[in-house]
């Protein structure tokens, strides 16, 4: 008796793919259909040709894609970090301009320069980028690609300083001419009145005593109700009646000046009031000890009075700083 074969599922596999398949291709026209035969097996080995052929060129088609989208942005990187150390090297250039006209504008001024404060207390030269920014700009015109994460953030921060001493440089320059200005408005530096010098500031015969006398300030004569102004900016500590002087203003500005303006006919501010410089106190009188229509002034810086003609030439004030 002959066994019968086992009914598995490797033998039905196999019976399935022995079976055969036709194609059939029918044209509309006249001519013969066209068919073939096939078997299961051919099918399936075609559908997994094509299967794995599609499944190669997916893979070849996402690996180049990723190659080109890495290469892409590769080059907008370098395109982007080629932007960044030009954009650097101009910042450089324009934070060394303008350290160049902060010392221009100091010497305008007539500041102490930075350099020359730094020399004056050390002795050495200290200006000018160091060693290593130099060694830094250098690489980073000629091999940028070299430069390493921490050397950027070593000139940054240098560069970060550099910016803050600037800040601090412009704030002084401000705080100066402000302070000059201020210096400039409330310092005596105009005629007090039209008229002539009869009496110059110094030693003298006194009109009146005939005796030898020192003059702390100069008389300017000129016709009764003359205007007298302010010289500069300030506050009228005194106005009334004085011995010697007669009607008189006394007008304290800051940094130490006070100026007196005796032998007046009017007076038109009081003790309290502020006053700027042109503003008419007063007018030449002939109240005092006087011997004519006169304007007395005294100009006193701190306890020390003062030649008035030096403060009358607004040109040599100036000249003086």
């Amino acid at each position: 008796m002959v066994p019968r074969p086992r009914n598995t599922l490797l033998s039905k596999l196999r019976r399935l793919t022995r079976r055969r398949l036709t194609i059939l291709c029918v044209f509309h026209d006249a001519r013969r259909s066209v068919h073939a035969h096939v078997s299961l097996s051919f099918v399936l080995f075609l559908v997994g040709l094509w299967t794995a052929l599609t499944v190669l060129a997916v893979v070849v088609v996402t690996r180049n894609v990723d190659y080109w989208s890495a290469r892409v942005k590769t080059m907008l990187l370098r395109a982007k970090f080629e932007y960044v150390n030009h954009q650097l090297s101009k910042n450089v250039e324009i934070l060394s301009k303008v350290q160049e006209n902060d010392e221009k504008i100091r010497r305008l001024l007539g500041m102490k320069s930075k350099k020359a404060i730094i020399l004056s207390e050390s002795g050495a030269d200290r200006g000018g980028p160091t060693v290593d920014q130099a060694r830094f700009l250098q690489q980073l015109s000629t091999k940028p690609h070299d430069i390493k994460i921490t050397e950027y953030d070593a000139y940054l921060a240098s560069l970060r300083r550099q910016i803050v001493d600037q800040e601090r440089s412009y704030r002084e320059i401000v705080a100066y001419i402000a302070e000059q200005r201020s210096l400039y408005r409330f310092t005596p530096l105009i005629w007090p009145a039209r008229g002539n010098v009869t009496s110059p500031y110094g030693w003298r015969i006194h009109p009146v005593t005939r005796q030898g006398d020192f003059h702390a300030a100069i008389d300017i004569a000129a016709p009764p109700g003359t205007p007298v102004q302010a010289t500069a900016d300030g506050v009228v500590r005194f106005s009334g009646w004085q011995s010697g002087y007669g009607q008189v203003i006394v007008v304290e500005h800051k940094y130490g000046y006070r100026t007196v303006y005796g032998h007046l006919s009017a007076r038109r501010f009081n003790a309290g009031d502020r006053v700027t410089r042109g503003t008419v106190i007063g007018a030449i009188g002939n109240t005092g000890t006087s011997t004519g229509p006169h304007l007395h002034y005294e100009v006193w810086r701190g306890d020390k009075v003062q030649n008035p003609i030096k403060y009358v030439n607004p040109d040599a004030f100036f000249a003086q700083r």
